[in-house]
């Protein structure tokens, strides 16, 4: 089967910009036959998923449900990582450990999903990047797909890394912006363990903070359980939290402020899934155009309707003040709110607010 140019321009397009890396592997597992596919990427920082959407449902389930820590696909996968080509389910495991392990009786299975096909690419800075293509048909189809994909691979795998050299250049603008600024600023992934952090925030690890291992810790130890507990809510991934530090004396020192990365954020910065913000008594200055701008991936004019609405100013006096139509300023806030993952005045201006 010859590789059609249309399907190599969206992988390429995938790796210039890798918020589209979801319809890429989307179209890729329609030309050979699968129903979706997973770009797994683990670094020191940990492991990012981008799914296409046919599967972005069933692959957070597997994780929910906490099959990858058993996971023998993967597990074998990275055995024969030297292996320059996609291998499949088959290829991985014999017949009756597909009839017999709980991963595949009691998830894959059921689902459609026992028939894969997978590779290993040696990413940037010696990251590992898997790329899956999920529920084929059957076996036999997985199978088939092989000569193409491999075909297909070399491309992929300039795509794949070309992204991730990308987003680690995005991850260090936006910390070189928060020095600029002085903000004190750290990027954490979903376990809450610190990919970046601006200078102003890397100054305190020694009297506020501890990098360990697991995950950022605060020395406050109740500061860090309610940390701790926020990282376990659902609603934090949305909604956000800010938690109080103290000193010795009980007496209150700072506050850290969780921010989801949302939507292109989160594109953007790859595995970030919450911006840190410390605000002490120095530094409560409303963020600038700048924050806000690299935060939400916001347009100059965006950014400065987002921070007018954290001052409490209404659409209509901002319009005033900037001799701008109602319409243009009502058509900015709408794409903050759309960046921003908000849906009224008074929730952007919480969001806003809590960057102080």
């Amino acid at each position: 089967m010859r590789i059609p140019e249309s399907l190599i321009g969206v992988i390429y397009e995938a790796g210039a910009f890798p918020e589209l890396w979801p319809s890429a592997l989307e179209a890729v597992a329609k030309q050979v036959g699968a129903v979706g596919g997973n770009l797994i990427v683990n670094t020191s920082s940990g492991i990012t998923i981008k799914s296409s959407p046919s599967v972005e449902e069933i692959t957070r389930e597997f994780d929910e449900q906490g099959w990858n820590c058993e996971n023998s696909r993967v597990a074998r996968l990275m055995e024969r990582a030297g292996y320059p080509g996609f291998l499949t389910d088959r290829d991985l495991h014999s017949l009756q450990e597909i009839r017999s392990l709980p991963m595949y009786t009691d998830f894959l299975t059921p689902r459609g999903a026992d028939a894969g096909a997978a590779t290993v690419i040696q990413g940037a800075n010696d990251d590992g990047i898997v790329l899956a293509l999920e529920a084929f048909e059957n076996h036999q189809s997985a199978k088939r797909a092989i000569k193409f994909l491999d075909r297909l691979r070399p491309h992929i795998a300039r795509a794949s890394v070309l992204s991730s050299r990308i987003q680690d250049s995005r991850v260090e603008s936006v910390v070189a912006t928060f020095n600029s600024v002085g903000t004190a600023i750290a990027l954490l992934d979903k376990k809450g363990r610190v990919r970046a952090a601006s200078n102003q925030f890397a100054s305190q690890m020694d009297s506020l903070f501890i990098d360990g291992p697991a995950r950022l810790r605060i020395r406050d130890l109740e500061a860090d359980w309610r940390f701790a507990e926020a990282l376990g809510r659902d609603e934090i991934g949305s909604s956000g939290a800010s938690i109080a530090l103290r000193n010795s004396s009980k007496a209150g020192i700072a506050v850290l402020h969780l921010v989801p990365a949302l939507r292109e954020a989160r594109d953007l910065f790859g595995s970030t899934a919450f911006f840190a913000i410390l605000a002490q008594p120095d530094n409560q200055l409303l963020p600038s155009l700048d924050i806000l701008s690299a935060l939400f991936d916001l347009t100059p004019a965006e950014a400065r309707v987002a921070r007018a609405m954290g001052e409490g100013l209404t659409p209509s006096d901002f319009a005033k003040q900037h001799n701008l139509s109602p319409e243009t300023v009502r058509s900015q806030l709408k794409k903050v709110f759309a960046k921003t993952s908000t849906k009224r005045q008074g929730e952007l201006s919480l969001l806003v607010s809590r960057l102080r």
